[in-house]
Order: structure tokens, then sequence, then C-alpha cells
């Protein structure tokens, strides 16, 4: 068995590669499974594009720098990884490490079972190891209700930043996929809850990290939900074709 681990950055260079090399490297080691990393950095400055380049000189064949082109967001920097993974399951996590690795210890002898995994700060068992902002946590509750009201998703949460899906599915939700933003999580699931995926949320323990990505709440919140407004126009392309039911072993849909 192969994973491939995506991992989108936006000008956390130093801290990405400070990771792969303290806890990255070492875990997915001990596991004893063949791996690769696909590093995606779509969007960041200069100064962090050249840190990039200038770290990839010291790591292990297996860390790969994926062509990036400039600034279309952390959802297109996830599509370009799961298009160029390799491996019979794709994994994309955040560059901060924030979700715990050993949550993939719960996920591993339960892989075969399910067509995906997603990790979740909300369900039983999940520990938040810092408190976050109050207007964060509103912004999260916010979100959480919106999503649910408008997808009908049976999960505790949507957008904890790991999600594991075998190499297929995660394939045809990279073709699928419309949204380049942080409203992809929730594109991926429709589509998943759409055509039948089973999919299986896992408590982690979570950490957020120091630096974040979004400066801008307000403004953030507001593509976010214009995003969603795109992903419930686009529900008949979500739906696949009985040729593409067939091509994931999914049972075919009388006409």
């Amino acid at each position: 068995m192969k994973l491939s681990v995506v991992i989108p950055c936006k000008n956390q260079s130093a801290v990405l590669f400070s990771n792969i090399e303290k806890l990255g490297i070492p875990y997915f080691d001990a596991l004893k499974v063949d791996y690769e990393f696909l590093l995606v950095i779509d969007g960041s400055d200069e100064e962090n594009i050249k840190i990039a380049n200038e770290k990839m000189a010291d790591m292990p064949k297996q860390i790969k720098l994926v062509d990036y082109e400039p600034k279309l967001g952390k959802g297109h920097n996830v599509q370009h990884g799961f298009n160029e993974a390799t491996g019979d399951f794709v994994l994309f996590m955040d560059a901060d490490f924030a979700t715990d690795l050993h949550v993939l210890d719960q996920i591993l002898p339960e892989i075969s079972n399910y067509d995906g995994f997603i990790a979740s700060r909300r369900c039983k068992g999940a520990k938040i190891m810092n408190k976050q902002t109050v207007l964060r946590r509103i912004v999260s509750w916010m979100s959480r209700l919106l999503i649910k009201l408008s997808f009908g998703l049976g999960f505790k949460e949507t957008q904890c930043g790991y999600k594991l899906f075998r190499k297929d599915l995660a394939k045809i939700l990279a073709k699928k996929q419309i949204i380049d933003g942080f409203a992809f999580d929730v594109e991926y699931l429709y589509f998943c809850k759409l055509n039948g995926f089973k999919i299986k949320e896992v408590p982690c323990i979570w950490n957020d990290g120091e630096k974040s990505t979004i400066k801008h709440a307000g403004s953030t919140s507001m593509n976010f939900m214009k995003d969603m407004k795109r992903i419930k126009k686009n529900k008949k392309n979500y739906i696949l074709t009985n040729d593409e039911r067939k091509s994931l072993g999914l049972e075919v849909k009388e006409a």
C-alpha cells in the first residue's frame, strides 16, 4: 500500500519543512508503508518560494515540490496535488500539522472498509488543545449550521484540514471540483453524499497553528458563502454517470 500526502501551503514554507522533518518523516517512516509528500505552494510570495526550493535540496526523494500556478487558492492546491498523487490512498492535511498525525492510527485498521475518512474536532473523543478566539468560534459555529442546513451532511463538522480518500475517488473528486477556495471540503463531501460513497468521521487531537493564512474573516466568510451557492447550483454535474459509477465499483442506477 502506498499513501500520497498532499499538503497545500501558502507562505508557511519554514513551518512546513520544520514539521516534515520533525514530525512527518519520522511518523510515516515508522508506519513502514510506501509514501510520498506532495507539497503545493501556490499563492506563496517569493521569499517562501525561495525557502521551499532551498529546503528541497536536503529532502529525501519521497518529498516532492509540485509545480504551482499563481494564487488560485487552497482548494486548487489540493486539487492539483490529487491529480499528481500516485498512492493507493490520498490524504490531504494542513501545513501547520494542526491535526495530530496519530489520527491515521485509527484509520489504517479500517482503511479498506470505507471510501474515505475525515478527521473531526467536534465528534466524540476529539480534543482541541488550545482555545480559539470568540470570533473564530462564532464563525465556525455559523458555518457548520449553514453547511448542515444547505447540504444535509451528517457530519459534526466538515472543515478540519485532514481528509483521506481511496485513489480513484480522489481522482474523480479533483475532476469534478469547481471550487478553488476554502469551501472545497464541502464540495467533496457533498459529492460523496450524492453518489453514495461511505465516508467515516474520526475524532482527532487538534492544536491550532500559530500562524493562520486566513487574515480577513469577514471577506473569507463571504467568499465561502458564495462558493456554497456555486456548489448547490452545480449539483447535477456532481452526479456520476453509469459509466463513471462502473469505473468506481458502484452499483449502476436504473434509467
